[in-house]
């Protein structure tokens, strides 16, 4: 029987973490001695002191937590793990959200482009045809069919797909390759898809140091920054329709 290339991801992930603790565990000493855990924050509290003890060692090295920040970032992304929200709170607070921004959609894309090239190693389509052979068989043919005759306007579709949560980022990262979406294409759309999303968030990170709760984020001014971005997302929307899209 053969082996179900599948399984990489298995030690994979396992590697990534191993040299993520490693990370961790060999990091520079702060003046208080305050230890990074490895542990996502459940409430606002472990979120804040999560961001005191990051400030800590950014102000001590900064080209430590940039290392492990990216590093997080990046695994996060290349296996499909929740937390983008928390993650970018932090890059707001640490780096500010002009530059936060930049490092996140910048990791953003090389997160996907791994989670990318991970479902193809890993044999996703493969392992898709043994299980869901009807399915996938359909959709290549669907997908397949608006991919190859919308070349000229794909990358408007991904970035649709991006600023337009119509499916999960994760769904779609680890099916991009099934589809043949060229690896580039899906990398910079990626980039600029992700910002009016990140942006928000960094944003709001930079205040994260002195908020007490979640309410305090969902100011007026974010509350109409969300807003804003929720109109592009219809005009967009509506636009698409402006589009010939040819299936």
């Amino acid at each position: 029987m053969a082996f179900p290339r599948v399984l990489l991801v298995v030690p994979l992930f396992t590697t990534s973490i191993l040299g993520l603790y490693f990370l961790i565990q060999n990091a520079p000493p702060t003046d208080n001695q305050c230890r990074i855990k490895m542990a996502i924050p459940k409430s606002m509290a472990e979120l804040m002191e999560l961001n005191l003890c990051l400030r800590k060692h950014y102000e001590n090295n900064y080209l430590y937590m940039l290392l492990l920040f990216s590093t997080v970032y990046i695994i996060k992304q290349a296996f499909c793990i929740p937390g983008s929200v928390l993650l970018n709170l932090i890059a707001g607070s640490l780096f500010g959200s002009v530059f936060g921004l930049f490092l996140v959609c910048t990791l953003s894309s090389i997160g996907v482009s791994a989670c990318y090239l991970l479902s193809k190693v890993c044999g996703v389509e493969t392992f898709l045809m043994n299980y869901f052979p009807s399915a996938l068989t359909s959709s290549k043919t669907t997908v397949g069919n608006l991919v190859k005759n919308n070349e000229h306007q794909l990358w408007y579709l991904l970035l649709v797909l991006r600023i337009i949560p119509i499916t999960p980022n994760w769904l779609l990262n680890l099916l991009a390759p099934v589809f043949s979406i060229p690896l580039w294409t899906f990398t910079y759309t990626t980039f600029f898809g992700l910002m009016p999303y990140n942006y928000i968030c960094c944003q709001s990170g930079e205040t994260l140091s002195s908020i007490n709760s979640l309410e305090e984020i969902f100011t007026l001014k974010t509350t109409l920054q969300l807003t804003s971005i929720a109109v592009v997302m219809v005009v967009v929307k509506v636009a698409s329709k402006f589009c010939k899209i040819n299936t």
